[in-house]
């Protein structure tokens, strides 16, 4: 798909499946690939994907639904990794009556038999044991929850964050997470997932402050603090209804692995909104929520140079690849803003940038550029 058709998708309002079925796929590709090349010294590569909210796999309109787009992807891989001898996919969803139409339908994909890894639906105990055990190991794992639905998502979540520290990626809407959090008692994974310090923090900020934009931040921040409070690397990205100062949904990303946290960062770059400097927003529909405010903007080309410049202790004879690769993690500057920001330091003089080659100076900043500060 274009990046013109892209970033159109949400300009119209979409709902979690929509929006699930947009991306899910497409980070799942680029996820496999990241965490393979990670693992280019094993012989016997081995990764899993689980799907707690895949729905019955039918086909709608002519398109495949989630869990078959997935299964498209292993089965026709066509790069240098068999995904079909890699990867071991779990599904399941809130309601059984659709986990059943959704084995019949996998079960009926033309290429089902040859698939060597059948996917699992997670519908009987002796299935859940097997995806335990699979994540008890060291097998990397990706798993698409909302986490503020159903109680089994709610528990994979908890045990994840508690045990296995696979990566996650999650949709969810702040109409669904306000009265899931405000509602939780003691006994509520909910209560479990955010401790329930942080569940007393958060129902106290809500009786203080009235204004819903308010609350909202606080809750999403607290949400992101228990991931980061385990050293995840988190990613949000904010997605407002068309034309509207009012949140659709969010989108949250977390991994314990830098190159899968840049991955996501690198594919939401083509839905996103940017400031003027060139720094992406992280989010859909927002760019004119922000915009008396332009000059409060946390991260900007201005901001990233002033931190730069002071940088000579950690960053001097580095590569400017490996200076973005360590630096960018949990900011919005992206490849772009970096070549910025170190052009304006050169021609400030506070560096000079090296060819790696034969060690010469250059007139211009580039990727494969080595710092040297002055």
């Amino acid at each position: 798909m274009s990046t013109a058709e892209t970033n159109d998708f949400f300009t119209i309002q979409r709902d979690t499946a929509e929006i699930k079925s947009q991306l899910l796929n497409d980070y799942f590709r680029v996820w496999c690939t990241a965490i393979l090349q990670g693992q280019r010294y094993k012989a016997n590569h081995s990764l899993a994907f689980v799907d707690l909210y895949a729905g019955d796999g039918k086909y709608e309109e002519g398109k495949p639904a989630s869990p078959v787009k997935v299964l498209n992807s292993i089965f026709g891989a066509t790069d240098k990794f068999n995904l079909n001898k890699i990867v071991r996919t779990f599904f399941t969803d809130e309601k059984p009556t659709v986990t059943q139409k959704l084995k019949q339908n996998l079960e009926g994909l033309p290429y089902y038999e040859n698939l060597i890894y059948k996917p699992v639906i997670l519908n009987e105990e002796v299935n859940f044991s097997l995806l335990a055990k699979l994540l008890g190991t060291d097998t990397p794992a990706l798993m698409y929850t909302d986490p503020f639905g159903y109680a089994f998502s709610q528990q994979m979540l908890l045990q994840s964050v508690k045990r296995w520290g696979l990566d996650v990626l999650m949709i969810f809407s702040p109409a669904k997470m306000r009265p899931a959090i405000l509602n939780a008692s003691d006994n509520d994974l909910l209560t479990d997932i955010f401790g329930a310090e942080r569940i007393t923090r958060i129902k106290d900020f809500c009786e203080r402050y009235q204004d819903a934009g308010q609350r909202e931040d606080f809750m999403v921040d607290s949400f992101e603090e228990i991931f980061k409070e385990k050293d995840y690397k988190t990613f949000r990205f904010k997605i407002s209804l068309p034309k509207k100062n009012q949140t659709s949904h969010y989108l949250f990303f977390v991994s314990k692995t830098d190159t899968a946290y840049m991955k996501m960062k690198e594919l939401m770059l083509m839905y996103s909104d940017f400031q003027e400097d060139g720094v992406p927003l992280f989010g859909a529909n927002i760019k004119h929520q922000l915009s008396l405010f332009q000059e409060q903007y946390r991260y900007s080309v201005k901001n990233l140079t002033t931190e730069l410049s002071d940088k000579a202790q950690y960053y001097t004879n580095l590569p400017l690849d490996s200076i973005y690769r360590h630096h960018n993690i949990g900011t919005n500057y992206i490849r772009g803003n970096y070549l910025e920001a170190f052009e304006q330091l050169r021609k400030d003089g506070v560096i000079e940038a090296v060819n790696p080659v034969n060690r010469k100076t250059m007139r211009k900043v580039t990727f494969s550029s080595i710092i040297a500060y002055k």
